[in-house]
Protein backbone atom coordinates (compact mmCIF):
# COMPACT_ATOMS: atom_id res chain seq x y z
CA UNK A 1 0.00 0.00 0.00
CA UNK A 2 1.34 3.58 -0.93
CA UNK A 3 -0.56 6.31 0.75
CA UNK A 4 0.13 9.88 -0.52
CA UNK A 5 -1.26 12.50 1.06
CA UNK A 6 -1.23 15.88 -0.71
CA UNK A 7 -2.28 19.46 0.30
CA UNK A 8 -3.73 21.83 -1.93
CA UNK A 9 -2.54 19.65 -4.84
CA UNK A 10 -4.83 22.24 -7.47
CA UNK A 11 -1.53 23.19 -8.94
CA UNK A 12 0.43 19.93 -8.48
CA UNK A 13 -2.17 17.56 -9.75
CA UNK A 14 -1.07 17.71 -13.29
CA UNK A 15 2.33 16.93 -12.99
CA UNK A 16 2.14 14.28 -10.63
CA UNK A 17 0.15 12.44 -13.09
CA UNK A 18 2.27 12.22 -15.62
CA UNK A 19 5.36 10.71 -13.35
CA UNK A 20 6.33 7.39 -11.99
CA UNK A 21 4.25 8.56 -8.77
CA UNK A 22 1.02 8.53 -11.01
CA UNK A 23 -0.01 5.46 -9.23
CA UNK A 24 -0.67 2.28 -11.51
CA UNK A 25 -1.19 3.07 -14.84
CA UNK A 26 -3.27 6.06 -14.63
CA UNK A 27 -5.80 4.80 -11.73
CA UNK A 28 -5.09 8.04 -9.69
CA UNK A 29 -6.60 10.24 -12.62
CA UNK A 30 -9.35 8.12 -12.74
CA UNK A 31 -9.68 8.59 -9.30
CA UNK A 32 -9.08 12.31 -9.53
CA UNK A 33 -12.42 13.33 -11.49
CA UNK A 34 -14.21 12.19 -8.46
CA UNK A 35 -12.09 14.32 -5.80
CA UNK A 36 -12.00 17.90 -5.00
CA UNK A 37 -8.26 18.43 -6.04
CA UNK A 38 -8.41 22.19 -4.65
CA UNK A 39 -9.52 20.94 -1.45
CA UNK A 40 -8.19 20.82 2.25
CA UNK A 41 -6.80 17.23 2.58
CA UNK A 42 -6.22 14.61 -0.52
CA UNK A 43 -5.34 11.04 0.12
CA UNK A 44 -4.96 8.48 -2.52
CA UNK A 45 -4.42 4.46 -1.65
CA UNK A 46 -2.83 2.10 -4.54
CA UNK A 47 -3.69 -1.41 -3.62
CA UNK A 48 -2.48 -3.31 -6.69
CA UNK A 49 -0.72 -6.46 -5.75
CA UNK A 50 -1.62 -6.07 -2.34
CA UNK A 51 -3.43 -8.50 -1.64
CA UNK A 52 -1.74 -11.13 -3.56
CA UNK A 53 1.46 -10.23 -1.70
CA UNK A 54 0.32 -10.54 1.68
CA UNK A 55 -1.74 -13.56 1.08
CA UNK A 56 1.53 -15.13 0.37
CA UNK A 57 3.32 -14.21 3.48
CA UNK A 58 0.63 -15.56 5.62
CA UNK A 59 0.68 -18.93 3.32
CA UNK A 60 4.52 -18.94 4.36
CA UNK A 61 3.51 -18.38 7.62
CA UNK A 62 0.98 -20.72 8.03
CA UNK A 63 3.02 -23.51 7.00
CA UNK A 64 5.63 -22.53 9.63
CA UNK A 65 2.99 -22.56 12.02
CA UNK A 66 1.96 -25.75 10.97
CA UNK A 67 5.13 -27.42 11.15
CA UNK A 68 6.02 -26.60 15.19
CA UNK A 69 2.49 -27.07 16.49
CA UNK A 70 1.63 -30.31 15.96
CA UNK A 71 -2.14 -30.30 17.31
CA UNK A 72 -2.64 -27.51 14.21
CA UNK A 73 -5.84 -29.10 12.16
CA UNK A 74 -4.31 -30.35 8.52
CA UNK A 75 -6.57 -27.54 6.91
CA UNK A 76 -5.21 -26.79 3.28
CA UNK A 77 -5.39 -22.81 3.45
CA UNK A 78 -4.27 -20.38 0.32
CA UNK A 79 -4.83 -17.12 2.00
CA UNK A 80 -4.69 -15.10 -2.04
CA UNK A 81 -7.47 -16.94 -2.97
CA UNK A 82 -9.27 -16.48 0.34
CA UNK A 83 -8.58 -12.53 0.01
CA UNK A 84 -10.35 -13.22 -3.76
CA UNK A 85 -13.35 -14.80 -2.54
CA UNK A 86 -13.78 -12.30 0.12
CA UNK A 87 -13.72 -9.92 -2.86
CA UNK A 88 -10.38 -7.67 -1.99
CA UNK A 89 -9.08 -8.62 -5.31
CA UNK A 90 -11.37 -6.63 -6.87
CA UNK A 91 -9.94 -3.05 -5.36
CA UNK A 92 -7.83 -1.40 -7.15
CA UNK A 93 -7.21 1.93 -5.47
CA UNK A 94 -8.66 4.09 -2.61
CA UNK A 95 -8.78 7.93 -2.77
CA UNK A 96 -10.30 10.76 -0.60
CA UNK A 97 -10.54 14.41 -0.37
CA UNK A 98 -11.83 17.27 1.71
CA UNK A 99 -13.05 20.75 0.58
CA UNK A 100 -14.47 23.66 2.64
CA UNK A 101 -17.59 24.73 0.65
CA UNK A 102 -18.30 27.56 3.13
CA UNK A 103 -17.30 28.56 7.01
CA UNK A 104 -18.15 25.08 8.90
CA UNK A 105 -19.37 23.02 6.10
CA UNK A 106 -17.18 20.41 4.69
CA UNK A 107 -17.87 18.21 1.26
CA UNK A 108 -16.20 14.99 1.68
CA UNK A 109 -15.68 12.45 -1.16
CA UNK A 110 -13.90 9.13 -1.23
CA UNK A 111 -13.63 6.91 -4.40
CA UNK A 112 -12.97 3.09 -4.85
CA UNK A 113 -11.66 1.92 -8.23
CA UNK A 114 -12.91 -1.56 -8.47
CA UNK A 115 -11.63 -3.87 -10.95
CA UNK A 116 -14.87 -4.87 -13.26
CA UNK A 117 -17.62 -5.67 -10.78
CA UNK A 118 -17.49 -6.21 -7.08
CA UNK A 119 -17.13 -9.47 -5.86
CA UNK A 120 -17.46 -11.45 -2.52
CA UNK A 121 -17.97 -8.83 0.24
CA UNK A 122 -18.03 -5.59 -1.78
CA UNK A 123 -21.39 -6.97 -3.39
CA UNK A 124 -22.95 -7.08 -0.35
CA UNK A 125 -24.37 -3.43 -1.18
CA UNK A 126 -27.13 -3.02 -3.59
CA UNK A 127 -26.46 -0.43 -6.38
CA UNK A 128 -29.32 0.25 -7.91
CA UNK A 129 -30.42 3.99 -7.41
CA UNK A 130 -32.93 4.82 -5.38
CA UNK A 131 -34.95 7.54 -3.81
CA UNK A 132 -33.89 8.77 -0.61
CA UNK A 133 -37.45 7.50 0.58
CA UNK A 134 -36.73 7.65 4.50
CA UNK A 135 -36.35 10.93 3.99
CA UNK A 136 -39.36 12.20 2.37
CA UNK A 137 -41.79 10.71 4.41
CA UNK A 138 -39.85 11.58 7.93
CA UNK A 139 -41.22 14.17 10.27
CA UNK A 140 -39.03 17.06 11.14
CA UNK A 141 -38.25 15.84 14.37
CA UNK A 142 -36.41 13.06 13.31
CA UNK A 143 -32.63 12.77 14.03
CA UNK A 144 -31.94 10.30 11.47
CA UNK A 145 -32.78 8.80 8.09
CA UNK A 146 -30.81 5.69 5.92
CA UNK A 147 -32.12 4.51 2.83
CA UNK A 148 -30.34 1.97 1.11
CA UNK A 149 -30.16 -1.83 -0.08
CA UNK A 150 -28.22 -5.34 1.77
CA UNK A 151 -28.02 -8.05 0.01
CA UNK A 152 -27.60 -10.78 2.66
CA UNK A 153 -27.93 -13.12 -0.03
CA UNK A 154 -24.18 -12.65 -1.46
CA UNK A 155 -22.75 -12.71 2.45
CA UNK A 156 -24.41 -16.13 2.30
CA UNK A 157 -22.62 -16.96 -1.28
CA UNK A 158 -19.26 -15.94 -0.29
CA UNK A 159 -19.90 -17.37 3.71
CA UNK A 160 -20.48 -20.94 1.10
CA UNK A 161 -17.61 -20.22 -0.99
CA UNK A 162 -15.10 -19.34 1.73
CA UNK A 163 -16.34 -22.71 3.60
CA UNK A 164 -15.92 -24.93 0.54
CA UNK A 165 -11.85 -23.19 0.25
CA UNK A 166 -11.24 -24.34 3.10
CA UNK A 167 -13.06 -27.92 4.35
CA UNK A 168 -14.00 -28.70 0.61
CA UNK A 169 -17.31 -30.16 -0.19
CA UNK A 170 -17.94 -30.59 3.69
CA UNK A 171 -17.93 -27.18 4.16
CA UNK A 172 -20.21 -26.39 2.05
CA UNK A 173 -22.76 -28.72 2.69
CA UNK A 174 -22.38 -27.43 6.47
CA UNK A 175 -23.36 -24.46 5.61
CA UNK A 176 -26.98 -25.28 3.37
CA UNK A 177 -27.29 -27.37 6.18
CA UNK A 178 -27.47 -24.43 8.55
CA UNK A 179 -29.58 -22.56 5.77
CA UNK A 180 -32.10 -25.20 5.72
CA UNK A 181 -33.44 -24.92 9.26
CA UNK A 182 -36.12 -23.94 9.50
CA UNK A 183 -36.72 -20.83 12.39
CA UNK A 184 -38.33 -22.72 15.50
CA UNK A 185 -42.14 -22.61 15.48
CA UNK A 186 -42.15 -22.07 12.25
CA UNK A 187 -41.52 -23.40 8.46
CA UNK A 188 -39.95 -20.48 7.48
CA UNK A 189 -35.95 -21.97 6.92
CA UNK A 190 -33.16 -19.39 7.42
CA UNK A 191 -32.26 -19.11 3.40
CA UNK A 192 -35.88 -17.71 3.42
CA UNK A 193 -35.84 -15.36 5.27
CA UNK A 194 -31.94 -14.01 4.41
CA UNK A 195 -33.58 -13.72 0.74
CA UNK A 196 -36.73 -11.59 1.95
CA UNK A 197 -34.54 -8.99 3.96
CA UNK A 198 -32.47 -9.02 1.03
CA UNK A 199 -34.99 -6.26 -0.26
CA UNK A 200 -33.50 -2.91 1.07
CA UNK A 201 -34.67 -0.71 3.98
CA UNK A 202 -35.69 2.29 4.96
CA UNK A 203 -35.57 3.85 8.69
CA UNK A 204 -36.08 6.53 10.29
CA UNK A 205 -35.07 7.12 14.03
CA UNK A 206 -35.69 10.32 16.73
CA UNK A 207 -33.91 10.33 19.95
CA UNK A 208 -33.44 13.34 22.30
CA UNK A 209 -32.01 13.43 25.95
CA UNK A 210 -34.13 17.02 26.84
CA UNK A 211 -35.82 14.90 29.50
CA UNK A 212 -32.61 13.14 31.59
CA UNK A 213 -35.33 11.25 33.60
CA UNK A 214 -36.95 10.19 30.44
CA UNK A 215 -34.97 9.73 27.34
CA UNK A 216 -36.89 9.14 24.47
CA UNK A 217 -35.61 6.57 21.44
CA UNK A 218 -38.05 6.10 18.66
CA UNK A 219 -37.85 4.02 15.23
CA UNK A 220 -39.23 2.69 12.11
CA UNK A 221 -38.13 0.85 9.42
CA UNK A 222 -39.52 -0.76 6.22
CA UNK A 223 -38.14 -4.00 4.93
CA UNK A 224 -38.76 -4.20 1.30
CA UNK A 225 -40.31 -7.33 0.27
CA UNK A 226 -40.05 -9.10 3.94
CA UNK A 227 -43.83 -8.54 3.99
CA UNK A 228 -44.31 -12.01 2.44
CA UNK A 229 -42.91 -13.55 5.53
CA UNK A 230 -45.41 -12.67 7.58
CA UNK A 231 -48.41 -14.87 7.43
CA UNK A 232 -45.90 -17.71 8.05
CA UNK A 233 -44.56 -16.27 10.97
CA UNK A 234 -47.94 -15.72 12.58
CA UNK A 235 -48.20 -18.79 13.91
CA UNK A 236 -45.06 -18.40 16.31
CA UNK A 237 -47.27 -15.08 17.72
CA UNK A 238 -49.99 -16.76 17.84
CA UNK A 239 -48.49 -18.99 20.86
CA UNK A 240 -46.83 -16.03 22.39
CA UNK A 241 -50.59 -14.66 22.89
CA UNK A 242 -50.53 -12.01 19.79
CA UNK A 243 -53.37 -11.34 17.93
CA UNK A 244 -53.26 -10.22 14.34
CA UNK A 245 -56.30 -7.43 12.90
CA UNK A 246 -57.22 -6.24 9.59
CA UNK A 247 -57.17 -2.79 9.62
CA UNK A 248 -57.89 -0.30 6.41
CA UNK A 249 -54.10 0.40 6.57
CA UNK A 250 -52.89 -3.51 6.46
CA UNK A 251 -52.83 -6.16 9.01
CA UNK A 252 -51.22 -5.02 12.65
CA UNK A 253 -50.34 -6.56 15.67
CA UNK A 254 -48.94 -5.13 19.24
CA UNK A 255 -45.82 -6.44 19.71
CA UNK A 256 -45.21 -4.81 22.99
CA UNK A 257 -45.29 -7.33 25.36
CA UNK A 258 -41.53 -8.72 24.13
CA UNK A 259 -40.42 -5.24 25.33
CA UNK A 260 -41.39 -5.96 29.06
CA UNK A 261 -39.51 -3.36 31.32
CA UNK A 262 -38.25 -1.14 28.28
CA UNK A 263 -39.42 2.13 28.18
CA UNK A 264 -40.81 1.30 24.31
CA UNK A 265 -43.37 -0.38 22.12
CA UNK A 266 -42.96 -2.63 19.29
CA UNK A 267 -45.40 -3.17 16.62
CA UNK A 268 -45.46 -4.69 13.57
CA UNK A 269 -47.64 -4.12 10.11
CA UNK A 270 -48.01 -5.11 6.62
CA UNK A 271 -49.63 -2.48 4.40
CA UNK A 272 -52.14 -3.29 2.14
CA UNK A 273 -51.07 -3.28 -1.43
CA UNK A 274 -47.55 -3.39 -0.34
CA UNK A 275 -45.47 -6.67 0.20
CA UNK A 276 -43.40 -4.41 2.80
CA UNK A 277 -42.99 -4.99 6.69
CA UNK A 278 -42.97 -2.66 8.79
CA UNK A 279 -41.94 -2.18 12.34
CA UNK A 280 -41.97 0.71 14.74
CA UNK A 281 -42.12 1.78 18.31
CA UNK A 282 -44.61 4.45 18.62
CA UNK A 283 -47.93 4.74 16.96
CA UNK A 284 -48.29 8.15 17.61
CA UNK A 285 -45.16 9.43 16.18
CA UNK A 286 -45.52 6.87 12.91
CA UNK A 287 -49.12 9.06 12.31
CA UNK A 288 -46.90 12.33 11.75
CA UNK A 289 -45.42 10.16 8.82
CA UNK A 290 -45.58 12.33 5.61
CA UNK A 291 -47.70 15.30 6.90
CA UNK A 292 -46.87 18.39 4.59
CA UNK A 293 -46.94 20.91 7.46
CA UNK A 294 -43.88 18.75 9.21
CA UNK A 295 -41.47 16.82 6.90
CA UNK A 296 -37.68 16.22 7.76
CA UNK A 297 -36.69 17.49 3.77
CA UNK A 298 -38.16 21.14 4.87
CA UNK A 299 -35.96 21.85 7.80
CA UNK A 300 -33.11 23.76 7.19
CA UNK A 301 -30.38 21.57 8.99
CA UNK A 302 -31.92 19.24 6.58
CA UNK A 303 -31.74 20.77 3.33
CA UNK A 304 -28.06 22.71 4.19
CA UNK A 305 -26.52 18.95 4.40
CA UNK A 306 -28.99 16.51 2.27
CA UNK A 307 -29.78 18.80 -0.19
CA UNK A 308 -26.27 19.11 -1.78
CA UNK A 309 -26.35 15.13 -2.52
CA UNK A 310 -26.45 13.68 -6.00
CA UNK A 311 -30.16 12.83 -6.70
CA UNK A 312 -29.04 9.52 -8.07
CA UNK A 313 -27.55 7.07 -5.63
CA UNK A 314 -27.66 3.75 -4.18
CA UNK A 315 -27.21 4.48 -0.29
CA UNK A 316 -28.50 7.38 1.54
CA UNK A 317 -27.73 8.91 4.97
CA UNK A 318 -28.42 11.56 7.47
CA UNK A 319 -27.95 12.42 11.01
CA UNK A 320 -29.10 15.44 12.51
CA UNK A 321 -26.06 15.50 15.19
CA UNK A 322 -26.12 16.04 19.03
CA UNK A 323 -27.08 18.87 20.71
CA UNK A 324 -23.90 19.04 23.70
CA UNK A 325 -26.53 21.25 25.33
CA UNK A 326 -28.32 17.94 26.13
CA UNK A 327 -25.21 16.62 27.60
CA UNK A 328 -24.17 19.60 29.87
CA UNK A 329 -27.83 18.87 31.14
CA UNK A 330 -27.12 15.55 32.35
CA UNK A 331 -23.98 16.33 33.57
CA UNK A 332 -25.12 18.90 35.63
CA UNK A 333 -27.76 16.16 37.60
CA UNK A 334 -25.21 14.50 38.94
CA UNK A 335 -22.76 15.71 41.67
CA UNK A 336 -19.78 14.60 40.84
CA UNK A 337 -19.53 16.29 37.46
CA UNK A 338 -21.38 18.95 37.89
CA UNK A 339 -18.76 21.49 38.57
CA UNK A 340 -17.17 20.34 35.42
CA UNK A 341 -19.79 20.50 32.95
CA UNK A 342 -19.52 23.38 31.54
CA UNK A 343 -15.80 22.93 31.00
CA UNK A 344 -16.52 19.72 29.71
CA UNK A 345 -19.40 20.63 26.88
CA UNK A 346 -16.79 23.35 25.87
CA UNK A 347 -14.10 21.51 25.10
CA UNK A 348 -16.32 18.87 23.05
CA UNK A 349 -17.38 21.65 21.38
CA UNK A 350 -14.14 22.77 20.82
CA UNK A 351 -12.51 19.45 19.40
CA UNK A 352 -15.17 17.96 18.28
CA UNK A 353 -18.33 20.47 17.65
CA UNK A 354 -17.91 19.67 13.78
CA UNK A 355 -18.46 15.50 14.21
CA UNK A 356 -21.83 16.28 16.67
CA UNK A 357 -23.33 18.72 13.55
CA UNK A 358 -25.68 17.41 11.06
CA UNK A 359 -24.02 15.46 8.29
CA UNK A 360 -25.53 13.43 4.96
CA UNK A 361 -23.97 11.31 2.53
CA UNK A 362 -24.25 9.58 -0.35
CA UNK A 363 -23.06 6.61 -2.38
CA UNK A 364 -23.21 5.66 -6.21
CA UNK A 365 -21.47 3.34 -8.42
CA UNK A 366 -20.31 5.26 -11.54
CA UNK A 367 -18.67 2.37 -13.86
CA UNK A 368 -15.68 0.64 -12.16
CA UNK A 369 -16.11 3.87 -9.19
CA UNK A 370 -17.82 3.44 -5.94
CA UNK A 371 -18.34 7.22 -5.22
CA UNK A 372 -19.37 8.34 -1.77
CA UNK A 373 -20.24 11.99 -1.36
CA UNK A 374 -21.02 13.29 2.26
CA UNK A 375 -21.37 16.75 3.79
CA UNK A 376 -20.72 18.03 7.65
CA UNK A 377 -19.37 19.82 10.05
CA UNK A 378 -15.75 18.24 9.32
CA UNK A 379 -13.49 16.91 7.00
CA UNK A 380 -11.11 14.30 6.79
CA UNK A 381 -8.35 16.08 7.84
CA UNK A 382 -10.59 16.84 11.04
CA UNK A 383 -10.43 13.25 11.90
CA UNK A 384 -6.61 13.29 12.07
CA UNK A 385 -6.13 16.23 14.19
CA UNK A 386 -8.89 15.03 16.65
CA UNK A 387 -7.32 11.48 16.94
CA UNK A 388 -3.95 13.21 19.10
CA UNK A 389 -6.42 16.05 20.63
CA UNK A 390 -9.12 13.60 21.83
CA UNK A 391 -5.99 11.44 23.46
CA UNK A 392 -4.60 14.72 25.16
CA UNK A 393 -7.92 16.03 26.86
CA UNK A 394 -8.58 12.35 27.77
CA UNK A 395 -5.59 12.09 29.72
CA UNK A 396 -6.18 16.19 31.07
CA UNK A 397 -9.31 14.46 31.99
CA UNK A 398 -8.08 12.00 33.84
CA UNK A 399 -5.41 14.47 35.64
CA UNK A 400 -8.03 16.38 36.72
CA UNK A 401 -10.10 14.18 38.39
CA UNK A 402 -7.25 12.65 40.48
CA UNK A 403 -6.70 15.94 41.58
CA UNK A 404 -10.26 16.55 42.17
CA UNK A 405 -10.26 13.41 44.01
CA UNK A 406 -7.02 14.27 45.84
CA UNK A 407 -8.50 17.41 46.92
CA UNK A 408 -11.56 15.43 48.41
CA UNK A 409 -9.51 13.24 50.25
CA UNK A 410 -7.22 16.27 51.68
CA UNK A 411 -9.87 18.04 53.00
CA UNK A 412 -12.06 15.30 54.44
CA UNK A 413 -13.27 14.18 57.86
CA UNK A 414 -10.33 12.43 58.30
CA UNK A 415 -8.36 15.55 59.01
CA UNK A 416 -6.15 15.01 61.91
CA UNK A 417 -6.15 18.19 64.60
CA UNK A 418 -3.21 19.50 66.62
CA UNK A 419 -3.25 21.06 69.77
CA UNK A 420 -1.46 24.68 70.11
CA UNK A 421 1.66 22.82 71.52
CA UNK A 422 1.47 20.47 68.97
CA UNK A 423 0.71 17.95 70.10
CA UNK A 424 -1.93 15.32 68.43
CA UNK A 425 -5.10 16.06 69.70
CA UNK A 426 -7.24 13.39 71.50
Amino acid sequence: MNPHTLKKLSAAAALLGSTSIAFAGGSFQEASDYLDLDGDFIGFMDFDGDGQAIGEKLNVIYQDMAQVVPDMPPIPLDFPALFETMGFGSIRSMGVSSSEIEEGLYRNRSVTLLEGDPEGLFKLYGLESIPFRAAQIAPADATSAFSGKIDFNQLVSTARALAAQVMGPMGEGMVDQGLMQPIPGTDVTAQEAVAALSGGMDVVMSQSLENPDKPEFKVWASLKGAGSLLPRLEPLFSQMGIQFVDTAAGRFADLSMLMEGAPIGLFIESPAGSEDLILYTDKEWVSTFGVASGRLVDTEGFKNVAGRLPQDAAFYAYSSGFDTQQLEAILSRNPDTAVMAPAIVKAIDSLFGGFVAPSASATFRDGDALVTEGYGGFSYKSIIVALPAGIGAGIGAGIVAEQAKNASSWSGEDTEEYQDDGSLEE
